[in-house]
């Protein structure tokens, strides 16, 4: 009877140790850490991703939310090309996005200042942003004068704004491009156009309407999604420089950053998606800057 009650316990002894090792294996296995559940929607970084980025898992970029069909809101959501874009090159990169609005003339400063790790917001390619961030070019584009219906003021230039007022997006390219024809004014002895700047496009397109401003400029795309928004209401009187380029910007000197960036978007032209947002968004094929 005591040998049989010792061997008992033996056996039992036996048991214990064995599920002992087998939980302190399992935990070597997973270095100490619990594992993720399945199917946890918290984003998993990859290689592909930069080692610095604002939040670990996220790309933060920045974005002025007023400018359809790039980037505008719809029901409190945000919607438009670029927003798809940068949610495609986050997927490459194995992370997910967060999206920061703000006004477009604090877009580098935020850049600069770290609180976002890119900017993604339609911004114009200029020599005087060249020398403040790097670009990682997309699409190319014109721009147009827009003016009411009817085009009470004969414009088809922007030789024909002078001495008018034209409502722009302060920091804006549309900014920058009327002081550069101002200054071609001022040499010819004509009279400078009056400039609106204003802190959204949505803003300069309501000065127009109202008549405190006798046109704006906007992209040749937003302006055509502009008369498909507000049919009768504007017209397109001219366009110019068809050779502009937007692209996503990134601080500058930061290679790491935008070659993870050109990776990603090299991708995203390869398996089509960058050709069926052109197509969705109704923006020309010949404005692809991948051809």
């Amino acid at each position: 009877m005591m040998k049989n009650t010792k061997m008992l316990v033996c056996a039992m002894l036996v048991a214990v140790i064995a599920l002992l090792s087998a939980c302190s294996g399992t935990n070597g296995a997973n270095g100490g850490q619990a594992s993720s559940p399945a199917g946890s929607s918290k984003p998993q970084e990859t290689a592909a991703a930069p080692s610095f980025l604002v939040e670990k898992g996220f790309l933060t970029y920045g974005t002025a939310a007023t400018f359809p069909p790039f980037e505008y809101m719809v029901n409190n959501g945000f919607t438009g090309f670029d927003i798809e874009l940068g949610q495609a090159i986050a997927k490459e990169m194995g992370v997910e996005v967060k999206i920061q609005s703000m006004n477009f003339d604090g877009l580098i400063p935020a850049l600069q200042g770290k609180r976002i790790d890119i900017i993604n917001s339609a911004m114009y390619i200029k020599p005087e942003r060249e020398e403040q961030v790097d670009f990682i070019p997309y699409m190319g584009l014109a721009d147009s004068i827009v003016v009411k219906s009817g085009n009470p003021k004969g414009v088809k230039s922007m030789d024909d704004l002078s001495d008018l007022t034209v409502a722009v997006t302060r920091g804006a390219v549309e900014e920058i491009n009327v002081r550069e024809h101002n200054v071609k004014l001022k040499q010819a002895g004509k009279p400078e156009i009056k400039i609106l700047a204003l802190p959204t496009a949505n803003d300069a397109v309501l000065a127009t309407e109202q008549g405190r401003a006798d046109a704006f400029l906007h992209s040749s795309p937003g302006a055509a999604y502009l008369q498909e928004e507000k049919p009768g209401v504007f017209e397109i009187a001219g366009s110019f420089g068809a050779d502009t380029k937007i692209g996503i910007a990134v601080r500058k000197g930061d290679t790491e950053t935008k070659t993870a960036i050109e990776n990603a978007l090299k991708k995203v032209v390869d398996n089509g998606t960058y050709k069926q947002l052109m197509e969705k968004y109704h923006l020309p094929a010949e404005m692809s800057y991948f051809k």
